[in-house]
């Protein structure tokens, strides 16, 4: 070990005689190490932070829609009263059925509202409520119940945006009214937008959140969806079947659905991510590929002005191994010089992108383990694979030859 320390500090003296030449070698590991744990540690972070904000405390398993590609959309459409006659041919295969409202078809989700004498308006996007999203976060005040839904109070939770419209701040909505297309609504809560379902639908914009059963009251009517809940990935085929022949006898043989799998979905979209990441990885480490082969002709190069020193070691006495390890700990010094950089580099990108992100998905958490382990893994690995043949080169040299030289 101690011989080893040896040669470590003559590698390192080594290089410290051509400073220059050591930092433009040292520049592309820098820069592929970097890009690789950045992108990684994003792509990884982002993945973690939307699946954990598009997610629910009790997401639904199946959404079911009609196509809006059909002839008679308005025949198909599902109506209130669907979602009891699924849920009756349930057959044990779902746990819960209801009827879903939201922003995406048409313009009776957008809403007048007022407020007492000032009667000041603003255009809000509603979303209909289930009560039993344990996710759902408020800033103020309370989140609606499953009380709140099986009465069907009139109560709801706005947006922060709206919520200083209106009072001029969070804290001061909770206990006041709204009166939304003419109905006197009771505020309870503010929701959170920087945490919780989707940051609690889309952070910064006005809206208003509602029990559905409220909703269907307020304005009844065709709902844009139903939606289905099962015990396990195993039911979501036989409940499918269920509700589309529900689907089907009630609205005509004609009539065509949509069926979205919420675990299907996760799955899509963390398949695509990790593609764009593979993808941008591979473009990291081209780089680490060019910095490797500047390793290689750098050493190739010491190894050609060091000839004669290479034959005055081998004439006293030093084995072929100890000249492979003396060049083999330059270069492995040269990429762990430039990966510890690029470590750095990379924190930097991610302390920067990081708190963007957390401001957009409420909660994003870096894997500093991974990617030091990451940095370390690749540039040893670059700078053995790269610094082999120079050093084996080295140690072939014929001493006499070499003195000569």
């Amino acid at each position: 070990m101690t011989r080893f320390f040896a040669y470590a500090g003559e590698a390192l003296s080594a290089l410290m005689r051509n400073k220059a030449r050591a930092i433009l070698t040292i520049l592309g590991i820098f820069i592929g190490v970097g890009a690789v744990d950045a992108v990684y540690a994003l792509s990884t972070g982002a993945a973690a932070a939307i699946n954990s904000s598009v997610s629910t405390g009790d997401q639904p398993s199946l959404t079911i829609y009609a196509d809006p590609q059909q002839g008679d959309l308005t025949q198909a459409q599902p109506r209130y009263r669907d979602a009891q006659l699924i849920a009756d041919q349930s057959n044990g295969t779902m746990r819960r059925v209801i009827p879903q409202y939201s922003v995406f078809y048409n313009n009776q989700r957008i809403y007048n509202i007022r407020q007492g004498s000032a009667n000041k308006k603003v255009a809000a996007l509603g979303f209909s409520w289930y009560g039993d999203d344990s996710n759902f976060a408020v800033a103020d005040g309370r989140t609606l119940t499953t009380r709140d839904v099986e009465h069907a109070r009139t109560v709801v939770v706005v947006s922060p945006k709206l919520a200083e419209k209106f009072f001029g701040s969070d804290e001061a909505a909770p206990g006041n009214s709204l009166t939304i297309n003419g109905t006197r609504f009771q505020i309870i809560g503010v929701a959170d937008s920087t945490t919780g379902t989707a940051s609690n639908y889309f952070g910064g914009s006005y809206y208003i959140v509602m029990p559905y059963t409220t909703y269907h009251q307020f304005a009844p009517g065709n709902v844009d969806a139903v939606q289905i809940w099962t015990d396990s990935p195993q039911d979501e085929d036989a409940a499918k079947a269920a509700a589309l022949a529900t689907l089907k006898h009630e609205h005509g043989g004609r009539a065509k659905y949509i069926v979205q799998s919420t675990r299907e979905q996760e799955a899509q979209f963390n398949k695509v991510l990790n593609i764009v990441a593979i993808g941008l990885t591979a473009i990291g480490g081209i780089s680490l590929l060019v910095a490797g082969i500047g390793i290689m002709n750098i050493m190739l190069v010491s190894v050609s002005e060091r000839t004669r020193e290479i034959g005055i070691r081998k004439a006293i006495g030093a084995r072929a191994g100890e000249i492979v390890l003396q060049f083999l700990l330059e270069a492995v010094l040269l990429s762990l010089a430039g990966g510890g950089l690029g470590l750095g580099l990379a924190v930097a990108i991610i302390a920067g992108a990081s708190g963007f992100l957390a401001s957009k998905f409420g909660s994003f958490v870096v894997p500093y383990a991974s990617i030091v382990l990451i940095a370390f893994v690749f540039s040893l690995s670059v700078g053995l694979v790269f610094g082999v043949y120079p050093a084996m080169r080295a140690s072939r040299l014929e001493p006499v030859e070499a003195l000569r030289s």
